[in-house]
């Protein structure tokens, strides 16, 4: 068994909400090692006698697999909204491991019992069934098939807005966040009959607003398209475009952060502790300088 490719982490894409009360987990083991899987769970909470209970044994199903890995889910519930939960994996050979939070236990005759890792304190956990948390995808989500685009690297459809120094198309030089090669929202919008016949219903772009970088992740304006990729105008043909054609799109926006070039932070440069803007930002000290 090659327990190096075993993985799991609770609370995560492994282990979520996909309704109000069902649970869905996932475990990757490598590629045909493993012949069947099962998950033991039981309420945390449910003691009898100094024993803990195990109350559910379900069968995993194989979903998706890779040239190395093989995925494997089940669904559960849980009258309370809390689980313990781990896995039995078993191997071509007959050979079965318990597979926990604390890591691996060889399955013997007394396996059944709360020693070692087969103790309640041993198992993955889902506290508490947080529907607040839960994401909640629209439904439209489900049936996009989804192409991301960067635009400066995408298409050149618009060669008049091409920042000063624009590289040759399919330069051979080693690009840096600085280097542009002129793709924009037109060269987007001459695509989109591309993207039909592709079967692509979801243009998801990474930003597009005005930066000093190629990749537009240090935002210097969230109100202002990046001149570089077009105007105000050019986004609003290019989604009444798509949408005409029955292609959704999605911006990514990043507003945690933003770029040193931003009038905010430029403000709080000049003026300090004394700048409207100096509680946008976790600041060490002042005044504020960059190092070297």
């Amino acid at each position: 068994m090659n327990k190096a490719a075993i993985y799991h982490r609770p609370e995560s894409e492994y282990a979520y909400l996909y309704t109000a009360d069902e649970l869905r987990l996932r475990i990757r083991t490598a590629k045909d090692d493993i012949q069947s899987i099962s998950v033991v769970a039981g309420d945390p909470y449910n003691w009898q006698n100094g024993t803990w209970q195990k109350s559910a044994n379900v069968v995993m199903e194989k979903t998706l697999v890779t040239e190395t890995h093989q995925y494997w889910q089940a669904s559960l519930t849980a009258p309370f909204n809390r689980l313990n939960y781990g896995f039995i994996l078993t191997d071509s050979f007959g050979d079965s491991v318990f597979y926990g939070d604390q890591g691996f236990e060889t399955l013997t005759a007394s396996a059944n019992d709360d020693s070692g890792l087969m103790g309640a304190n041993n198992y993955f956990k889902m506290p508490y069934f947080q529907e607040i948390d839960r994401f909640k995808a629209p439904d439209w989500v489900k049936k996009t098939v989804w192409y991301q685009i960067f635009p400066e690297r995408f298409a050149n459809g618009n060669t008049t807005n091409d920042p000063s120094g624009t590289l040759p198309w399919r330069s051979s030089d080693h690009p840096t966040a600085e280097s542009f090669y002129g793709g924009d929202l037109q060269g987007i919008i001459n695509h989109l009959d591309h993207f039909s016949q592709l079967g692509i219903n979801g243009l998801y772009l990474t930003p597009i607003f005005k930066a000093p970088t190629n990749h537009k992740y240090d935002t210097q304006d969230y109100f202002e398209i990046d001149p570089h990729f077009g105007t105000k105008e050019d986004f609003k043909l290019l989604v009444e475009k798509a949408h005409a054609a029955g292609i959704r799109v999605m911006l990514d926006a990043v507003f945690n952060h933003i770029g040193d070039q931003s009038p905010q932070w430029q403000d709080v440069m000049v003026n300090g502790r004394q700048s409207k803007y100096a509680d946008w930002f976790h600041i060490h000290d002042f005044p504020v300088r960059y190092t070297p």
